[in-house]
């Protein structure tokens, strides 16, 4: 039987697409691409923003030209299954507890540690799709984690719908990651919340394999658009985990997700965005225009931003987030990292590439070197391509 998988949205997504896959390559089932008719396809939808939304059903439209028998997941589907009529519904929030390490062929891989959200911000439709916040035990995760580096994984990255919130009795994230980092592999963070973040949490970036990447669940730079949003944290915290940061590890670099336009921005909110965005040296942006979300607060607030504005709000912000980056990784030219090659570049003419610890993307010749892990110079950055060079 051939069976293949799309997915969109976020890393849990992917981890849940990877065990589903994992049970049918356990039947001897092939995976194919979409185009090979397969008998079954798997479509992990998306619903954090209207455009998430809309892009789930034209992916389901367009696989209804091909596969005999649609499999719907995720977000969107669960909580608009009218979307996806004549379609079979996968409730996937058991796969978390039951089926932690599935086949994932990347080097660097993903490691599930808690699944849902109780926040409740007034944007955010994800608590009514993922649930009420569930922690894996800390022997789990660490039996998780053995196991990967025993099928040969080098770095992994600890996901969930909200990782700031771990806590299975008394262990918290700093604590559960302060155990993890005493074994050989690289460990990466995803997007956390500065109201999670503790000088504990901070501390133990000194372990040189806590990789210096740190990815903030930012949303504004305004203290009166956050305490709308729903956010327990003011800007100066987020200028405090930077500060922090920087003095613990050198070429530490802050990312973050920022929404335009949320009801009520005025120029002088999102003038405080900007400024933030540069006092944090944050050079890595997510950008999302605010879009209304069935069930959420905010959907029923009055004073809505007009599309133009968020359209205009959007391409300023996305010019200062590439202006950042590209200073950012101009400084980075000349420095040397140990980089693990993950794959071919799509530069082609035979360049790899591979993710530096503070996560950008360097394409480079393969030598004779036979190893996973390579010293890489950063040589050159053009057109949105970091370049660099294998040291002899």
């Amino acid at each position: 039987m051939k069976v293949a998988f799309i997915t969109l949205g976020c890393r849990i997504n992917q981890f849940y697409t990877d065990c589903i896959k994992q049970k049918h390559i356990d039947e001897g089932d092939e995976i194919a691409p979409l185009i090979d008719k397969p008998d079954i396809v798997y479509i992990n939808t998306c619903g954090v923003t209207t455009h998430a939304g809309h892009k789930s059903r034209k992916i389901y439209r367009k696989a209804k030209r091909y596969a005999k028998e649609i499999r719907i997941m995720g977000c969107q589907g669960k909580l608009f299954p009218e979307e996806f009529e004549n379609s079979t519904f996968v409730d996937e929030s058991t796969l978390i507890k039951r089926y932690s390490n599935p086949l994932q062929i990347r080097k660097r891989t993903y490691l599930p540690i808690q699944e849902g959200c109780n926040n409740f911000c007034t944007y955010c439709i994800v608590p009514y799709a993922r649930g009420r916040n569930y922690s894996l035990k800390k022997e789990t995760v660490i039996r998780n984690l053995k196991e990967r580096m025993d099928a040969g994984h080098k770095e992994v990255v600890f996901t969930g719908t909200n990782i700031g919130s771990y806590k299975n009795k008394d262990t918290d994230l700093a604590s559960l990651l302060k155990e993890s980092l005493q074994f050989n592999i690289r460990i990466r963070l995803s997007s956390i919340k500065p109201d999670n973040i503790n000088r504990d949490l901070l501390e133990l970036f000194h372990y040189k394999n806590l990789m210096p990447h740190l990815h903030l669940s930012q949303q504004s730079g305004d203290n009166k658009i956050l305490k709308r949003m729903g956010r327990n944290y003011k800007r100066d915290k987020t200028i405090w985990i930077s500060e922090e940061l920087h003095k613990i590890r050198e070429n530490v670099r802050i990312a973050g997700d920022f929404i335009v336009g949320f009801p009520g921005e005025g120029e002088a909110e999102f003038k405080n965005t900007l400024h933030l965005i540069r006092e944090a040296r944050f050079s890595h942006l997510h950008i999302f225009r605010y879009s209304k979300r069935p069930y959420t607060l905010a959907s029923l607030y009055p004073d809505q931003v007009p599309d133009s504005i968020k359209k205009k709000r959007f391409e300023i912000l996305m010019a200062l987030g590439k202006k950042q980056r590209d200073s950012f990784i101009n400084k980075q030219i000349g420095s040397k990292y140990h980089i693990l090659i993950e794959n071919k570049s799509s530069l082609g003419g035979g360049f790899l590439f591979g993710i530096t610890p503070n996560y950008i993307k360097v394409h480079f010749q393969k030598n004779h070197r036979d190893e996973e892990f390579v010293p890489v110079v950063i040589k050159d950055f053009q057109n949105g391509y970091v370049y660099g060079e294998i040291e002899q």
